[in-house]
């Protein structure tokens, strides 16, 4: 027995909790062309005598040819079957769209099964969808996806493409994100319709905790350049300038911006300035864009104790301290 005619059997019991029954009446003689293209047997299931057609070939033909062949089959058969089933290993979405229509019953083990005579309608399984292996660390955009959620910048419930709109970044870093966090145990995802809508696996300080292993500073490099070479966008605070927005430290006397590495303009990049000097800030260069999670005019208050939270100063400290004690999870 081939693997296809195993896979037929267990797939038509699973769905329907019928056993084909295989029958030793011989099919007639095939032409060429039938007999290169299908493997026929016979086989008693429901109380009725079907024969089965199994496709050796990769490529089914057109809907109706395939439809005159299973007929010319059904044809040798004496006495002749109640019909003919079609199984087959794949077949395209448009051919069986096409054979349902059409009445043809068909079998793809694992995939679809549509035989009404057998009391069984179309019915399509989707593959189990595998979860990645956990990280050693997030990466850029799922960590930001990450921080959106902690701190509700993200309106319920939350699609991939709605995602994927709020940040500014495409659908296919999104689900690549949401399967790392997922994998990770941070998020929970389901199927709802032809959209998956996902949310935090716990409560938002608990996700805050259990990630903090998997979190690192959204900082790659800090530059120093005259605050008159800044590109008019970039306005969003950052580091200590963001920490003194938000808690009563005060602001320091360079000012310090954030934007994301890949827009920084690469003209300003060859201007840098060793050291603090009339006129200068800091900018800061991140693995993700900062304004995607900021409000109002600075970075977001978790994004900035992962760029702050190695910092000796013990003032910093204390305001990262007070920073953390304002969220309300």
């Amino acid at each position: 027995m081939n693997p296809l005619t195993i896979k037929f059997q267990m797939y038509v019991q699973q769905l329907t909790g019928q056993v084909p029954v295989w029958l030793d009446q011989p099919v007639g003689a095939l032409p060429g062309y039938l007999k290169q293209r299908y493997e026929p047997g016979l086989a008693r299931l429901a109380g009725q005598t079907w024969l089965v057609a199994f496709l050796r070939e990769t490529d089914a033909p057109p809907p109706l040819a395939l439809r005159k062949q299973l007929d010319q089959l059904a044809e040798r058969i004496d006495p002749p079957a109640t019909g003919v089933c079609l199984v087959a290993e794949h077949l395209p979405p448009y051919l069986r769209t096409r054979l349902v229509e059409l009445g043809q019953p068909f079998v793809v083990p694992g995939r679809q099964l549509f035989w009404p005579a057998i009391g069984s309608a179309e019915t399509l399984q989707r593959p189990h969808r595998l979860l990645p292996e956990p990280v050693k660390n997030l990466g850029p955009a799922a960590q930001q996806l990450l921080i959106a959620l902690l701190l509700d910048r993200l309106l319920p419930p939350v699609t991939i493409a709605g995602a994927a709109e709020a940040m500014g970044c495409t659908a296919a870093s999104v689900s690549q994100a949401v399967k790392a966090l997922e994998a990770s145990g941070l998020v929970r995802s389901e199927a709802q319709g032809r959209a998956r809508v996902f949310a935090l696996a716990e409560p938002a300080a608990a996700i805050w905790q259990r990630s903090q292993p998997l979190l690192r500073t959204p900082v790659r490099q800090r530059v120093r350049v005259l605050q008159a070479d800044l590109p008019l966008e970039l306005t969003t605070r950052a580091g200590e300038s963001a920490l003194a927005v938000q808690t009563d430290l005060v602001d320091p006397a360079e000012p310090v911006y954030a934007i994301a590495s890949r827009q920084w303009p690469k003209q300003v990049d060859a201007r840098h300035i060793p050291t603090p000097d009339a006129g200068t800030c800091v900018v800061e260069l991140w693995r993700y864009p900062p304004e995607a999670t900021a409000a109002q005019g600075t970075v977001d208050p978790l994004s900035l104790f992962l760029s702050l939270h190695d910092s000796k100063d013990e003032r910093m400290q204390l305001a990262l301290q007070d920073l953390m004690e304002r969220i309300a999870w």
